[in-house]
């Protein structure tokens, strides 16, 4: 006879009784190959993603096609088609030194005068989307190039707690739209790649009945 916690006798398995779990056997294999994905695919995917992305945008803004003070007017060559980013920084020589507020980026707007003579407006307040790096870095805007000679004229709607126009560092820089996608897809499927492992691992954790 068995008997139930405080000593009293254990109903006995029948008919009317949850039949006893089954035992399981883990299936250390998956488990395995779960942990090998994820250090073996996931990780240099992730990691060769995040190194394009930072990389790309290292060497961009590091080597801007024109630069200059905000508010006033950055000059460049535009090539046709190549998509170009207007942006506070500092680029590789530091016109204006020191860090900055990226929140400034919000209240710049630039009109681009094409080598047509037609123009763009951009506004640091309604980009599709932005990329600030903490002191150093703030997208204002894009715009695609049309050949030739381009002037970007930029201007602050608001004022300092002195009540003047800031002096902000502005920098104009091409975009490698094709290597931030690359990195941009292995960034997703470093994560499918690590959810797929993660899935085999508690399954093989689980186990199945024998």
């Amino acid at each position: 006879m068995t008997f139930a916690a405080g000593g009293h006798p254990a109903a006995p398995y029948g008919p009317g009784s949850p039949p006893p779990a089954a035992p399981r056997k883990r299936a250390w294999g998956r488990v395995v190959l779960g942990v090998l994905g994820i250090l073996v695919v996931a990780l240099p995917m992730l990691v060769a993603a995040l190194v394009i992305l930072v990389g790309v945008s290292r060497v961009e803004t590091l080597d801007p096609e024109a630069q200059g003070a905000i508010p006033g007017t950055l000059e460049l060559d535009a090539d046709e088609g190549t998509t170009y980013v207007v942006a506070l920084g500092s680029g590789f020589v530091r016109e204006i030194g020191g860090n900055f507020n990226t929140s400034w980026a919000l209240d710049i707007r630039c009109t681009i005068t094409h080598p047509d003579g037609t123009q763009d407006e951009i506004r640091g307040d309604r980009q599709t989307s932005s990329v600030t790096k903490a002191g150093t870095y703030a997208s204002i805007g894009r715009f695609e190039g049309r050949g030739g000679a381009t002037d970007v004229d930029c201007v602050a709607t608001d004022t300092t707690v002195f009540g003047e126009e800031p002096e902000l560092p502005g920098i104009v820089h091409e975009t490698n739209a094709t290597l931030q996608w690359v990195g941009i897809g292995l960034a997703v499927g470093a994560c499918a790649v690590a959810l797929a492992c993660t899935g085999l691992i508690v399954w093989g954790v689980r186990g199945k009945k024998v």
